[in-house]
């Protein structure tokens, strides 16, 4: 870590050696005023978030739905790495005081006695016990905006038929790759810690610890499951 240190303030000294002595001094940080006025206008002439551009952000919270989990690997591969060591009756989302532990606190309309789903930060638990193990090869992929949906949507254009209504699902490859039987599946909740959390950029700073919006899975809004009335199961 120290020589990689050294290089480093070497390749910066040696940066700010070779730039001519008229260089000018940089200007104020266009960026951050172009995102502060669109912040305070609610619109911006370069960027918008969401689909709406008369809209500079659409959306400013994480919707409440679960995603898809598909694992190669770890049916039966020992507890902890074995989906279902976080599914099913081990969710933690049935137990008030694994909840604490994820959040800080025990969400209002959390704790779920009939909940399948696992936390997306199970997702490092898999790993670390995988790694315990001595598992040499641990991948994980991480598709932004791929909830159940929009794989059913894509598995419906390559099947060309409706060939499921839940669960798992068939028709891409990550769906039907069985691994040698030790694939599994299941759905995941990745609601935040907590939202609206202000930070200062330039100091690396957190304001407000803690945000305004607290954590947490309501499963009587965001349904068991996506694919109603299909029940999951680890397969």
């Amino acid at each position: 870590m120290k020589r990689a240190a050294v290089s480093s303030l070497f390749a910066l000294t040696l940066l700010a050696i070779c730039l001519p002595v008229s260089a000018k001094k940089p200007e104020a940080d266009h960026i951050r005023k172009l995102q502060t006025e669109a912040i305070r206008n609610k619109k911006s002439p370069v960027a918008h978030w969401g689909f709406e551009p008369e809209k500079y952000i659409q959306w400013s919270n994480h919707s409440l739905r679960l995603i898809p989990v598909y694992t190669f690997g770890t049916k039966d591969a020992g507890q902890g790495i074995d989906l279902k060591s976080y599914t099913g009756v081990n969710s933690p989302y049935r137990d008030s005081k694994k909840l604490e532990a994820i959040y800080g606190y025990s969400p209002a309309n959390t704790v779920n006695p009939k909940a399948d789903y696992l936390d997306q930060t199970n997702l490092y638990n898999i790993q670390e016990a995988a790694l315990k193990a001595g598992k040499k090869n641990i991948i994980l992929f991480v598709f932004d905006g791929m909830d159940w949906q929009t794989t059913k949507a894509a598995a419906l254009y390559y099947s060309k038929g409706d060939k499921y209504k839940g669960g798992r699902g068939t028709g891409l490859l990550f769906q039907d790759y069985p691994a040698a039987g030790t694939s599994q599946f299941g759905y995941m909740v990745t609601a935040p810690h907590n939202a609206a959390t202000n930070v200062d950029v330039d100091k690396q700073t957190v304001l407000n610890p803690g945000g305004t919006i607290r954590g947490g899975y309501n499963a009587e809004k965001g349904g068991p499951n996506p694919g109603l009335p299909a029940t999951i199961s680890n397969i």
